[in-house]
């Protein structure tokens, strides 16, 4: 048997590629299939063909190169709706391929409201023999645009070995303890303008702590603003943003160095977090979570359990589920050890074997 993939890239750097990595990896280890996976972006693996170009003149050129890809292989997998999934069906008509779109976030749901893309999007829905989205909160934002449709939900994993075995922080991270951590891209979805200015409530009571987030940063309009929000805060010293973290081993300890999770992300125009894999990751360095409800984040935490969530855009409340965790210790600690109980039901071994559950029904 072979599968082809279409996804972004393999890069384990942030959710999408992470889970496209693992996915892509834990079929050819588990299967043991041919395996070619179709990207935008090559990065270094050998499993790639850099073919799906982002400039739609480039992309007419390969698609004939990508359809004789296409009748190579059994089953043909877009890991989004937009590009991929559109590129997989229009490239499959006609060769009786089976193909599967797993909704990933914004791709699967931005392109649903454009007066362009959406009449092909949601035939393209359609056509696919499986649609899966990695949220209850993906798959309902589908069916609102596509009716009658089928989704399966198959959330993210995780690798808890990898936080359990994180080894020691780096001393000039160390000295950021305690501190509070946020991880992904510096972009205005992840809710930073909020965080940062919740976190200034919370430093007024515990002064010791630190905020500390892992993200790319952008030079643009929304990077210029967070630097005037610290400012604004006074928090120069307290909130600290490291870019060039070196491998997953490194954000692992990092992870478990932390006091608690907090990430407050934001829906604007549909453009929303899809599922919220660095929630899992959190909970799986066993830490309290905290975060904000109406996206994918939903499916990634049991609230009141080994988090908090919030449904509005207040600071005050944003504060607030912070506070509430940090002034009780007890609450903290059995936070921290339900966030470890939950993340061992969530491992990737588990999602993966759901995926080659739908693969062997389809052949």
């Amino acid at each position: 048997m072979k599968i082809c993939f279409l996804t972004h890239d393999l890069r384990s750097d942030y959710g999408a590629g992470v889970f496209s990595h693992r996915l892509v990896s834990g079929i050819r280890d588990r299967l043991g299939w041919d395996i070619v996976v179709l990207t935008s972006d090559a990065s270094d693996s050998p499993l790639e063909v850099a073919i799906l170009r982002p400039q739609k003149i480039k992309l007419l050129r390969e698609f004939w190169r990508i359809r004789n890809i296409i009748k190579t292989c059994d089953i043909v997998h877009a890991l989004d709706g937009f590009p991929y999934g559109i590129i997989a069906i229009l490239a499959s008509l006609g060769l009786k391929k089976k193909v599967i779109i797993t909704a990933v976030g914004s791709g699967a749901i931005i392109p649903l409201y454009s007066r362009l893309y959406a009449p092909l999007m949601r035939w393209c829905y359609r056509r696919a023999d499986m649609v899966t989205a990695i949220s209850a909160f993906t798959r309902d934002e589908i069916i609102k645009r596509v009716k009658n449709l089928t989704v399966r939900v198959i959330n993210h994993g995780v690798d808890v070995e990898q936080f359990e075995n994180a080894g020691e922080l780096r001393a000039e991270i160390k000295q950021y303890q305690p501190y509070i951590l946020g991880v992904g891209t510096i972009r205005w979805r992840k809710g930073y303008h909020f965080s940062i200015r919740a976190f200034a409530k919370v430093a007024k009571e515990f002064p010791d702590f630190h905020y500390v987030i892992v993200g790319k940063r952008y030079k643009d309009d929304y990077s210029l603003r967070l630097e005037r929000i610290i400012k604004e805060c006074g928090l120069e010293k307290k909130v600290h943003i490291l870019e060039h973290i070196d491998s997953r081993e490194e954000l692992a300890r990092i992870y478990t160095g932390a006091e608690l999770f907090c990430l407050f992300s934001q829906n604007m125009n549909h453009d929303v977090e899809g599922f919220g894999l660095v929630f899992l990751e959190a909970a799986a360095a066993g830490l309290p979570v905290v975060g904000a409800k109406n996206c994918g984040v939903d499916d990634a935490v049991q609230e009141g359990k080994n988090g908090l969530l919030v449904d509005t855009r207040s600071l005050d409340d944003f504060a607030n589920v912070i506070l509430i965790i940090l002034r009780d210790p007890q609450k903290k600690k059995q936070m921290a050890l339900a966030s470890v109980a939950y993340a061992r039901t969530c491992m990737w071994e588990r999602r993966i074997g759901e995926y080659i559950d739908i693969y062997r029904r389809m052949i």
